[in-house]
């Protein structure tokens, strides 16, 4: 099992982005577990999780793609597999990038 180490960011110019975390549905797509809030602002939520799905970078897109007034920002490591790497995701589209150490 692959075991991801996440930590989002929401950003929005309005209030969408806490209707996101009071919703379910991210959690599922996500693969989201041991879910901790950093911060719930007007603006901007941050939380980190865990979460087992292979493929941090698609389901994020997926998840923007419902959401698309929201910006998403996705820190993610695999301790295991020895992978960091970043997201951006808007409305469906994905800026990317991930090393190996």
């Amino acid at each position: 099992m692959t075991l991801w180490r996440c930590r989002m960011t929401i950003v929005n110019s309005s209030r969408t982005a806490g209707l996101f975390a009071e919703s379910s549905g991210w959690k599922r797509t996500l693969g989201a577990a041991h879910i901790e809030w950093l911060e719930l602002a007007v603006h901007r939520d941050v939380c980190q999780f865990e979460s087992d799905h292979e493929n941090p970078v698609e389901s994020l897109k997926r998840l923007s793609r419902r959401w698309p007034t929201l910006i998403f920002l996705l820190d993610y490591e695999n301790e295991r597999n020895r992978i960091r790497g970043l997201v951006k995701a808007k409305a469906g589209e994905v800026e990317h990038c991930e090393i190996g150490y």
